[in-house]
């Protein structure tokens, strides 16, 4: 479903990702390990478009990525990244009214179904300030599912999350992996033994 192609990047002198190429499957969850300043966050920055590499290329099933298609790449960042004027509603259709993608009653239906297969319900009209870690999070993975990703991607998902919100993660991962590729960026170990089926180091 995706695939990495000799993608390298540097930062003045510094080569920070050297030829590096790899593939991820649908219902799979390839996760990204490694001490902290070797590119992890750079190669998932280049992944969603946020960085260009310097040379090579990625691929949705075998078709590849322009900025046309990139809207197929989520991104859940390490901090929810919610915006704080908004309820959590409109939290979820900026993206959707952004890109035009649906009807206005299709947006708010999509919408309510994960929040309520999520949990989250009664948080429509609650504001980021009076919502948990663990909501802001799954706040922000809805918010990436509802634009049907073929892929998505998490920076440290794990990073503010206490124990309970860590296990209601790895049940949320699991169960969306079906649907999706998975790339998880991540420095916790025991995360990526409970949920990935391949690593990159």
């Amino acid at each position: 479903m995706f695939r990495a192609e000799n993608i390298s990047k540097s930062f003045g002198n510094l080569k920070v990702l050297d030829q590096l190429s790899f593939s991820v499957e649908q219902n799979q969850v390839l996760a990204i390990v490694g001490p902290s300043g070797v590119g992890k966050s750079t190669l998932l920055k280049c992944i969603v478009g946020l960085e260009k590499p310097d040379e090579g290329s990625f691929f949705l099933n075998e078709n590849p990525v322009t900025e046309k298609n990139r809207i197929k790449i989520g991104l859940v960042f390490q901090s929810s990244s919610l915006f704080s004027h908004l309820n959590v509603m409109d939290n979820l259709l900026i993206a959707l009214r952004y890109h035009k993608l649906f009807d206005e009653k299709t947006r708010l239906k999509k919408a309510m179904d994960y929040l309520e297969e999520f949990g989250l319900a009664d948080k429509i009209h609650s504001y980021p300030l009076e919502l948990s870690g663990g909501q802001k999070q799954r706040i922000a993975i809805i918010r990436a599912l509802l634009l049907e990703p073929m892929v998505l991607c998490f920076d440290e998902p794990t990073s503010s999350l206490d124990q309970d919100n860590k296990a209601l993660l790895i049940e949320i991962i699991q169960k969306i992996k079906k649907d999706q590729a998975i790339i998880i960026v991540s420095h916790d170990d025991d995360l990526v033994k409970r949920v990935a089926d391949r690593q990159i180091v």
